[in-house]
């Protein structure tokens, strides 16, 4: 008897040091998702030959780690936006959007939430050791070169993580050479940076609804999103970002000029709680080399909306240049406008961002490709300005003395405030007047960041005695057409006596 317990124990403890043990080295990436940024360019086989440049953005979620070996993991979801050489090569994203804006009638591409994946994606243990995994998927595009096309393209990468695998870095698996072993747009020499996104925030968001959807309309309902999440967490609060990219080459027919040129765009972008955005962006693209007309973009006021979000932490934005007031702003003057695909990481207030199209007064405000491969980097900031009067309390002016009110924006936006007193006369009595000087409305521009002295004014003079006549009375209120009011809004009333 004693022989055959023995014998089971021993049987047994082979049986456990014979099984592959559960999840013991799982990657740290399985279980998670991620909003991941690429750049790089098209392999080259000569010296000094012109580079085809790579951008794209999307998101990406792992299974959690299967349960016997290998200790790897498949992928559950993923979309990506795509940028190779915009259309010498391959302009691509996952749905289609904007199709009614659009010069080539095809639309743009646009994120939808949907899972865009030809197979099943794979993330392993890398072959190369050292710690690394490798991560293959192969992206499927519903909308490629112009319009609602279906492309699939296989991307691998070696991946390392940091702690956590919070922050995950890695470059494309390297061809076996000495020649491609496909043409462009396979085998992209590029780098991947994937960041975690939050587990705690629910999207999509339903926001705010702005007074306008802004340019292009609004297009997140019929993919099954919201309109606009704009003035809802994570929607909401002040942003700073980073774009930079390169122009298209000559024989893209929609290069900026001077083409193949090498750009950045420093912003600064508040989301207010109404679901208003705005905010400045100073752009330096080749310097200014070529610049014939004197006009730069050190300085432009931007409005944004956003026309979509998603589950996936994906959504579009559309943004528009506002307010052509000086030369420090050329893009104003031709009423540039852009659409961008954005996916949100961290606690999902940070994105990256990628631009997918644009149009100005030479397009007929319509859309096209965006000639250019530009992303960025959105980090979340503090704290968030807002828009202030000091018209807060009843105002009494005698005759002959004026009463001025200040405005202060301590938001990045450029704010369109309107004034409106009407002007009362008295009747009988002193004959009292009191009217806003320059007249009601009264429109005025407060850029971001400023404040101002004497912003509007209004003036009270009476005719005559008697001294003790109760004046005139007249309401004065405030309004923004794109920045809500935090104080000073009004109603109140203004008195003229004697």
């Amino acid at each position: 008897m004693k022989r055959t317990l023995l014998g089971l124990v021993m049987l047994s403890s082979l049986a456990l040091m014979a099984a592959p043990k559960a999840n013991a080295t799982a990657l740290g990436e399985c279980g998670k998702s991620y909003a991941f940024e690429v750049h790089g360019t098209e392999p080259s086989s000569s010296n000094d030959s012109v580079l085809h440049y790579i951008v794209g953005i999307g998101q990406i979620s792992f299974n959690a780690a299967c349960t016997s070996g290998p200790n790897g993991c498949t992928v559950a979801h993923v979309e990506t936006m795509y940028n190779d050489n915009d259309f010498g090569t391959l302009v691509a994203g996952p749905a289609t959007c904007y199709a009614a804006s659009s010069v080539l009638g095809g639309g743009a591409p646009c994120f939808d939430g949907g899972t865009h994946q030809t197979g099943t994606g794979t993330l392993t243990p890398s072959s190369f050791g050292g710690g690394a995994a490798t991560l293959a998927f192969v992206a499927h595009f519903g909308w490629a070169g112009g319009g609602p096309a279906s492309v699939d393209l296989p991307l691998a990468f070696t991946l390392q993580n940091n702690a956590g695998a919070t922050t995950v870095l890695g470059s494309s698996v390297p061809d076996s050479g000495p020649t491609a072993s496909a043409p462009p747009p396979g085998k992209p020499v590029l780098t991947i940076i994937l960041q975690k996104q939050s587990s705690t925030v629910v999207l999509p968001v339903n926001g705010a609804t702005p007074s306008s959807c802004g340019a292009f309309g609004c297009t997140g309902v019929a993919f099954g999103g919201d309109n606009s999440g704009y003035g809802t967490t994570p929607y909401v609060g002040l942003s700073v970002s980073l774009f930079q990219g390169y122009g298209a080459q000559a024989s893209d027919p929609f290069a900026q000029p001077i083409t193949g040129t090498f750009g950045s765009t420093v912003n600064s972008l508040q989301i207010f709680t109404n679901g208003q955005a705005g905010g400045v962006a100073t752009f330096s693209n080749n310097d200014n080399v070529g610049n014939t007309t004197g006009a730069t973009n050190n300085s432009c006021d931007t409005q944004v909306f956003q026309t979509g979000n998603f589950a996936d932490g994906t959504s579009n934005n559309a943004a528009a240049i506002v307010h052509p007031v000086s030369a420090s702003c050329a893009d104003a003057f031709v009423s540039a406008q852009f659409i961008l695909g954005n996916v949100v990481y961290g606690t999902d207030t940070s994105s990256f961002s990628m631009v997918t199209g644009v149009a100005a007064s030479a397009t007929g405000g319509l859309l096209v490709p965006p000639g250019l491969m530009a992303d960025a980097v959105l980090l979340a900031s503090s704290p968030p300005g807002k828009l202030t009067t000091t018209a807060t309390v009843n105002a009494l002016i005698q005759t002959g003395l004026t009463h001025a009110w200040n405005i202060t924006n301590t938001s990045p936006a450029g704010c369109d405030v309107t004034i409106t007193m009407p002007t009362a006369t008295e009747v009988g009595g002193a004959g009292c007047v009191v009217s806003l000087m320059g007249g009601s409305p009264k429109n005025v521009l407060q850029e971001g960041d400023t404040a101002s002295v004497g912003s509007f004014v209004a003036t009270c003079t009476c005719a005559a005695l008697p001294e003790d006549d109760v004046g005139v009375t007249t309401t004065l209120t405030v309004t923004s057409s794109d920045c809500p009011i935090a104080t000073g809004a009004g109603p109140i009333n203004v008195q003229c006596v004697n």
